[in-house]
């Protein structure tokens, strides 16, 4: 297997332990029983704990802006917000996506190189949305409000609280 698939196999089995477990609990050596392999071979690959959650950080949302971006660009301003928040919908429906993007947040709480990677990621959400959204700031912060509301859904596991229309 190449150095390339194999880091794609490691970002894979951390995404399922920092979802579940966040940055504090999850150990390399959890992480590299996961992958089926030896702990010092991730360390090798990323270099540290943080390094590699911050790869995971980065797939998170490399997924969230491959969903929004396959959102067609014909549509207009609010329209085109609307089918982002609806797409959105299926980012929340992998949990472990949903959970990742929190555990992001919570881990840049205290740690200034999570939080500027997480900053950078947010900000160029927040652009696109702004772009999607024709510069209108009530709409920016409904998307932002459901994108919030629907991982925390997600994370608590009460998708009743969206209603039975959702």
């Amino acid at each position: 297997m190449s150095g390339d698939a194999r880091r794609g196999l490691i970002v894979e089995a951390a995404l399922r332990l920092f979802a579940q477990r966040g940055f504090a609990s999850t150990t390399t050596d959890d992480i590299a029983r996961a992958a089926g392999i030896s702990q010092p071979y991730v360390i090798r690959l990323f270099g540290s704990k943080r390094a590699l959650f911050v790869a995971v950080v980065d797939h998170a949302f490399d997924v969230v802006f491959g969903v929004l971006g396959a959102v067609p660009r014909g549509h207009g301003g609010g329209d085109r917000l609307a089918a982002m928040q609806d797409a959105y919908r299926e980012i929340a429906d992998d949990r472990e996506i949903a959970l990742m993007i929190l555990q992001a947040v919570a881990a840049a709480v205290d740690d200034d190189v999570v939080r500027s990677v997480v900053q950078t990621h947010v900000q160029a959400l927040h652009k696109a949305v702004w772009s999607a959204a024709g510069g209108d700031t009530d709409h920016v912060r409904e998307f932002f409000g459901l994108v919030m509301l629907l991982n925390a859904v997600t994370a608590l596991g009460v998708p009743e609280l969206l209603g039975p229309d959702w």
